[in-house]
C-alpha cells in the first residue's frame, strides 16, 4: 500500500503507492489509482541504497514484517533495531509489546485507531481505499511514534542489563525466521484428505462405544450434552453448573473423571479427533499459498515469556505427537523431489537443565553415562534393576520426570497417567525424597522471583514474575511458572544460538531451515548432502550452549531423515 518513514520526531512522511481513486462516496473506480502516487519500483529504487547502507541505522517496530515484505522486491534491511523486541527483552511478562500498547505505556499518547479508517463489519474496507490525506496520519504517526520508543528503549536495556540478550538472542533472529516463514514447507493435500477421511471414520466408531457406555444416543459434540449424560443419566460424581445452568465438561474435568471412568477418557479421545480434522486435516488445505505450493507459517519471537517462539497462521508447533494420530499428521509435510526432510530434535534439554541447575548428581551422571534417563529415574524412585524395567515403570517415570519441571501436582498427574489421585501424589512425594536437590532448586527460585519479581535464564534473559506476591486462585500457577521460567526459558535460548548460527554454518550446502518446533528443527535437503547436513547441524545444535555457558551435562541431538516429516522425525 505504502511506506512510512520518520527522520526524527515530529517529522515523519507517508509513500502512496497503490490507493485508489474515488468515484463516489463508498465507490471506487478498478484498477484506477488516486493522483500523487509513486510506483512501486521507483521508490524502492530510491529507498534501497538507504535501507541496505550499513552506515544508517533503521529502525522498525516488528521489523520481521517489513524484512519479508521488501525481501520479495529484492531488498534487504541492514543494520536494524526493533522496538518489539527491545521491549520484549526488558519487559517480558509485564505487557504485550504491540505499538498501540507501548505508545499509551510509554509515552502517554493513543495512536489512530485503525477501525477508524477502515469501519468494521460488511462495511468495512482495505487501507488502499482509505483516502491518501487519512492514509497519511495514520501512517506517518506509526513511524514518529516507533522512533520514539526507539529513543527511550536504546539506553534502557544497558539499565536494565538486558543489551546482550537483545543483541544475541533477539534481534539476529529477525532474518532467520524471515527465510524460514518464506521458504515455508510443502504439504500432500491428497494424504491430508485421506487422512480427514479416516478420522471421519474413527470419530464414528468412538461415538458407538461413547452411547453404548452411556446406554443412549446423544451429541457426543455437545458439552452440555456430555455433562448431562455424566453427572445426570450415569450419575457420576463431581458435576458443576455454570451460569448457564449447563454442567461444564472442559478437558481438565474429564480428564479427572477418567481415572475412575471409562467414558470421559472416550470423549476426550473423541474430542482429540475432532480437534485434529478441523484444525489440520481440514483446515492445513486452505493455508497452502497458491504461488509456491507450500504452507507458511509466522513466528512470533515475543509470543511467550520464557524465549519460546510460537507459531501461528498456520500453528505448527502443536499438532499432537504422543497419539498415533497426531503423528500421522506429519505424514502430509514432504520434501520436494529428490530432496529429504532432515530432523533434529535435542534429546530430553529441559532435564539436562534441570540436572545442571538444581545440581541433581543422580541425574547427571546418568546423562554423562548415555543411560535411558527415565528407566534410571524408574529404578532410582522404585528400585528396579535397569536390566528388569518394564515399559509402563518407565513410562511412569517419564511422566514424573516431566512433569515435575512443570511443577505437577498429584492431580495432574493422576489425569497424565489416568491412575487414582493417591497413587500419583505418592509418586512424586517419593520423586523429591530420591532427588531432594530438586526441591531445593523449586524453593530456592521462588524466593528469588518473590525478592526481584522475575527469574532468569542461564543467558540472563529476564522473565518477570509479577504475579508472584499476589494472592487468590492464580497465586499457585505463579509458583509454577516461575520454578519453570528459567528451565524452559534456557532451553528455548539454547535453540536460538543454534537457529542464529545455522544460516552461516550450513550455507554451502543444497539445504535450509523450514521449521523450529519446541527442541526441533526442520531442514530440507538435497538427497546428496543428507549426512553433511546431520553433521553440521548436529555440532551447531549441541555446541548452542558454548561459550556462554557451561553445562554439566551433554546436550546431545537425535536426527532423521525422510521423505516426510513423520519419518524423519
Amino acid at each position: 500500500m505504502g511506506i512510512s518513514l520518520a527522520v526524527r520526531p515530529g517529522k515523519a512522511c507517508y509513500i502512496p503507492l497503490i490507493h485508489k481513486a474515488s468515484a463516489g462516496e463508498d465507490l471506487f473506480e478498478t484498477g484506477e489509482l488516486a493522483e500523487g502516487q509513486m510506483k512501486t519500483e521507483e521508490a524502492l529504487a530510491v529507498l534501497k541504497p538507504v535501507l541496505e547502507d550499513p552506515s544508517v541505522l533503521k529502525i522498525g517496530q516488528n521489523l520481521k514484517y517489513d524484512a519479508k515484505m521488501l525481501a520479495r522486491h529484492g531488498v534487504r534491511i541492514v543494520p536494524f533495531d526493533d522496538t518489539l523486541l527491545m521491549s520484549y527483552a526488558m519487559n517480558a511478562g509485564l505487557h504485550n509489546h504491540g505499538m498501540d500498547t507501548l505508545s499509551e505505556r510509554y509515552l502517554g499518547h493513543r495512536p489512530i485507531e485503525i477501525k477508524s479508517l477502515l469501519g468494521t463489519g460488511k462495511s468495512q474496507i482495505t487501507f488502499d481505499k482509505v483516502p491518501i490525506d487519512e492514509a497519511v496520519r495514520y501512517a506517518s504517526e506509526d513511524a514518529d511514534i516507533t522512533l520514539r520508543l526507539w529513543q527511550l528503549f536504546k539506553p534502557e536495556l544497558h539499565r536494565k542489563r538486558v543489551t546482550t540478550v537483545y543483541e544475541t538472542l533477539e534481534r539476529p533472529l529477525v532474518p532467520v525466521l524471515a527465510q524460514m516463514e518464506m521458504c515455508g514447507i510443502k504439504v500432500d493435500a491428497g494424504t491430508l484428505a485421506r487422512m480427514s477421511n479416516t478420522f471421519a471414520q474413527k470419530m464414528a466408531e468412538l461415538e458407538d462405544a461413547i452411547h453404548k457406555l452411556a446406554g443412549t444416543k446423544f451429541n457426543v459434540g455437545s458439552p452440555s450434552q456430555v455433562g448431562d449424560i455424566l453427572f445426570d443419566r450415569m450419575g457420576v460424581a463431581g458435576g458443576k453448573k455454570g451460569k448457564t445452568g449447563k454442567y461444564a465438561t472442559p478437558a481438565d474435568v474429564l480428564e479427572d473423571l477418567a481415572t475412575e471412568h471409562e467414558l470421559p477418557g472416550r470423549v476426550l479421545d473423541w474430542r482429540q479427533l475432532q480437534k485434529l480434522k478441523s484444525t489440520y486435516t481440514d483446515s492445513l488445505q486452505d493455508h497452502v499459498n497458491p504461488d509456491t505450493g507450500r504452507v507458511h507459517t509466522s513466528y512470533s519471537i515475543a509470543g511467550a515469556n520464557t524465549g519460546r517462539l510460537a507459531s501461528t497462521d498456520p500453528n505448527l508447533q502443536n499438532i499432537p505427537v504422543r497419539t498415533e494420530e497426531g503423528r500421522r499428521i506429519r505424514e502430509a509435510f514432504v520434501a520436494e523431489q529428490g530432496q529429504s526432510l532432515v530432523s533434529l530434535d535435542y534429546s530430553q534439554i529441559e532435564l539436562r537443565i534441570l540436572a545442571h541447575v538444581a545440581g541433581i548428581e543422580a541425574l547427571k551422571e546418568a546423562f554423562r553415562d548415555g543411560q535411558d534417563i527415565h528407566a534410571a529415574t524408574a529404578s532410582e524412585m522404585f528400585g528396579v534393576p535397569l536390566g528388569e524395567m518394564t515399559p509402563d515403570v518407565r513410562r511412569q517415570a517419564k511422566a514424573i520426570n516431566f512433569g515435575v519441571i512443570y511443577g505437577i501436582s498429584g492431580f495432574g498427574l493422576a489425569r497424565n497417567l489416568r491412575i487414582p489421585r493417591a497413587e500419583a501424589q505418592g509418586f512424586i512425594d517419593r520423586y523429591f525424597e530420591r532427588f531432594p536437590g530438586i526441591r531445593d532448586y523449586m524453593d530456592e527460585t521462588v524466593a528469588f522471583a518473590r525478592k526481584h519479581e522475575h527469574v532468569e535464564t542461564l543467558f540472563g534473559r529476564r522473565i518477570n514474575t509479577p504475579e508472584i506476591n499476589k494472592r487468590g486462585p492464580h497465586a499457585g500457577f505463579a509458583r509454577r511458572a516461575a520454578i519453570n521460567a528459567p528451565i524452559q526459558g534456557t532451553a528455548a535460548d539454547i535453540i536460538r544460538r543454534a537457529m542464529i548460527r545455522m544460516p552461516d554454518a550450513i550455507a554451502r550446502l543444497p539445504a535450509r531451515m523450514l521449521l523450529q518446533v519446541h527442541d526441533e528443527l526442520l531442514f530440507e535437503v538435497e538427497d546428496s548432502a543428507v549426512d553433511d547436513l546431520i553433521g553440521i547441524a548436529r555440532g551447531v545444535m549441541e555446541g548452542a550452549a558454548d561459550p556462554a555457558v557451561r553445562l554439566d551435562v551433554p546436550l546431545i541431538v537425535d536426527a532423521g531423515q525422510g521423505r516426510n516429516w513423520a519419518e524423519a522425525h
